[in-house]
């Protein structure tokens, strides 16, 4: 009778192994991209209607058309030109830019945003990427200097991710969860408005199509805000689609996390995982309990943190920062808190 049991015991430890395994490592990856977390703009054009204009987006020049399938949305232009323009107020000294596109039959195409002062068309911030045979031109400019140029190689087949990162004079910019450009004491006066400029040129069939874009301010340090609040709320811990897998990208996050509790070590956090509504309310409170499960899995067995100094807890959508109705409010739900114990 004792034989089952142990076939049974084996069975839940490799069942166990597989689960921790499955994680990516997180302790090699190089990227120290860490989103900000105050949302100003966020849009995955989850609410856009085929035949319709991009609610969150002033358009002028080339049109756009929503083109979706096969799990993807994503915001395309055919046009040789195309200005858009994200609806939010103002922006912070320090923030965080993401964005998600795809380029269709790449020849000479150029993604660029454009960011300016208040009451000023002036370009005084430039991010231009071009597409250049099998790479990316990539280049960096403030009105009176060139803050960094690059030519990462990537996959056209797939979607790129760009992300910038203005924070005290210094900005980064990355392709792809690779650090590009890292340049410091960068003047900017205050800036207030970003638009998306998209350029066409060549093959007939060529398009941009963006997937999404997200604009925030800049998160505090860790440490510093779980001693102060309590309270750390991140946005940039990411999980395949419907899924407790961990993004690779969220590396950062949890580096920083793993810190903090290496310098504190008398810290005790509870993890707590939420979700947005959509779906069924029992699927997304287990989702968020393994999900909340799978980051201290990460965190015992990948950077080693005693696992009694760690406990977990999913809350589905029982807890909204945010309206579940936007697809802003929804990335807002979405998310991991760490609370001090």
């Amino acid at each position: 009778m004792r034989r089952p049991a142990l076939v049974l015991g084996c069975a839940l430890l490799a069942g166990v192994a597989a689960a921790q395994t499955d994680q990516p490592n997180l302790t090699t990856l190089k990227d120290d991209f860490i989103p900000g977390e105050k949302v100003l703009f966020y849009d995955d054009f989850s609410d856009m209607a085929p035949d319709e204009p991009p609610p969150h987006w002033k358009v002028r020049g080339g049109s756009m058309a929503l083109k979706a399938g096969g799990g993807i949305r994503q915001l395309t232009t055919t046009a040789e030109r195309t200005y858009l323009t994200p609806n939010f107020k103002t922006l912070p000294k320090n923030f965080t830019l993401e964005t998600e596109y795809q380029f269709e039959n790449p020849g000479d195409l150029r993604s660029i945003w454009l960011f300016s002062p208040k009451g000023s068309d002036s370009e005084e911030l430039r991010l231009w990427t071009q597409t250049h045979g099998d790479s990316l031109v990539v280049n960096v400019r403030t009105l009176r200097d060139t803050v960094g140029e690059a030519e990462p190689a990537v996959d056209f087949t797939q979607p790129v991710k760009e992300a910038l990162w203005v924070q005290n004079g210094r900005v980064r910019f990355y392709i792809n969860g690779k650090k590009v450009v890292d340049a410091n004491q960068v003047e900017l006066p205050p800036l207030e408005t970003a638009q998306l400029f998209a350029e066409l040129y060549g093959d007939d069939k060529a398009a941009i199509g963006y997937r999404m874009v997200r604009i925030a301010e800049s998160t505090p340090d860790f440490s510093q805000l779980i001693s102060s609040s309590g309270r750390y709320v991140t946005h940039g811990i990411l999980f395949d689609t419907d899924s407790d897998r961990i993004k690779p990208e969220s590396a950062a996050v949890i580096k920083s996390v793993a810190r903090g509790l290496e310098t504190n070590p008398n810290l005790k956090l509870r993890i707590e995982g939420h979700t947005d509504s959509t779906g069924a309310a029992d699927h997304n409170l287990d989702l968020s309990k393994r999900r909340a499960e799978a980051v201290k899995t990460v965190l015992v067995s990948q950077f080693s943190v005693e696992a009694s100094r760690l406990t977990t807890d999913g809350l589905g959508a029982g807890k909204p920062m945010d309206s579940n109705n936007t697809p802003q409010g929804r990335a807002q739900n979405r998310r991991v808190e760490f609370v001090k114990q």
